[in-house]
């Protein structure tokens, strides 16, 4: 009876985070479209005369990079829930999903820089910690323990580091003045993602010091408290913009409010961006389900031990 017990909650952890991770997959391709929508037009607003239009004009192209690679780290989540679904997550895709959200995240360091024509700490943060995880990401994989670890080690710092931009600079307050309580760029609210940025790489540490079965059952609850922080925080973090963009839509038809005598199809875009940020808020409940799912499994597999 146990044995099937066990089997059965395997079987639906393996289901929820195939589930979770396809809608939180899509949900980056689906809300990032609108972001390259609106950066295209801004881009296309900005005259080229002056050194700080040029700087603006260049920052703007490197969110754009971001959201396209944010939107092909969609693509990275399906295909890695598929394999975890199969059997377990390939190395070489979490490698190549580690190293597209940082470099992502690289990006909007330097284009924020850019953008502000300034260096502020949390600007410079952005730009060293993304360097450092793809680093950390690149040694870690390693065969020998020692480069796991220097790798885990140099990720942790690094997480540290954009923890602390993450919390401290909002990323698209720079091109979207709007006057909304815009996420994290990994749309969870800055607090949450900031801890699971650092959580992220304390997790491979973790794996990379213990052995045996033991090392695996450790991961397994460590990464649930992963999805359970990251889940949070999708879930608020794409409510509280879904909804601050319907608030700009039933006013959009008052003098002096944001969207007032835009084109329509910007209007459009907008609305189209706010029922987007509703399959983020489902892959958020996921992540939650799958979180507690992969606490049950835990805890048969520490009693086990």
């Amino acid at each position: 009876m146990k044995t099937l017990g066990r089997v059965g909650v395997e079987g639906a952890l393996r289901k929820s985070v195939l589930a979770a991770a396809t809608l939180l997959g899509v949900g980056y391709i689906v809300v990032n479209i609108p972001i390259t929508i609106f950066l295209g037009y801004q881009f296309y607003q900005i005259p080229i005369d002056s050194t700080q239009h040029i700087g603006e004009l260049a920052g703007i192209t490197l969110f754009f990079l971001a959201s396209i690679l944010l939107i092909i780290l969609g693509c990275f989540f399906i295909i890695g829930g598929l394999q975890f679904f199969r059997g377990g997550a390939h190395q070489g895709v979490v490698f190549l999903g580690t190293l597209l959200a940082a470099f992502s995240l690289l990006c909007f360091g330097l284009g924020s820089m850019l953008i502000d024509s300034q260096l502020n700490p949390s600007v410079v943060l952005f730009i060293i910690g993304p360097v450092l995880v793809m680093g950390a990401a690149a040694i870690y994989m390693g065969q020998p323990v020692p480069f796991k670890l220097i790798g885990s080690v140099l990720g942790i710092i690094g997480g540290i580091l954009l923890a602390v931009a993450i919390f401290n600079h909002q990323i698209f307050d720079l091109v979207f003045e709007w006057g909304v309580p815009f996420p994290g760029s990994f749309m969870s609210i800055p607090a949450l993602e900031a801890i699971t940025v650092i959580l992220s790489p304390v997790t491979a540490f973790v794996y990379s010091i213990l052995t045996g079965r033991r090392e695996e059952t450790v991961a397994h609850a460590f990464l649930s408290m992963i999805a359970l922080i990251y889940g949070i925080g999708v879930f608020i973090g794409s409510q509280v913009l879904s909804f601050s963009f319907l608030d700009l839509l039933w006013k959009a038809q008052y003098e002096g409010q944001i969207l007032f005598d835009l084109p329509q199809w910007f209007v459009g875009t907008v609305a189209f961006w706010s029922a987007s940020l509703f399959l983020l808020m489902t892959a958020g409940i996921m992540l939650i389900v799958s979180s507690c799912m992969g606490f049950i499994f835990t805890a048969q597999e520490f009693a086990k031990l």
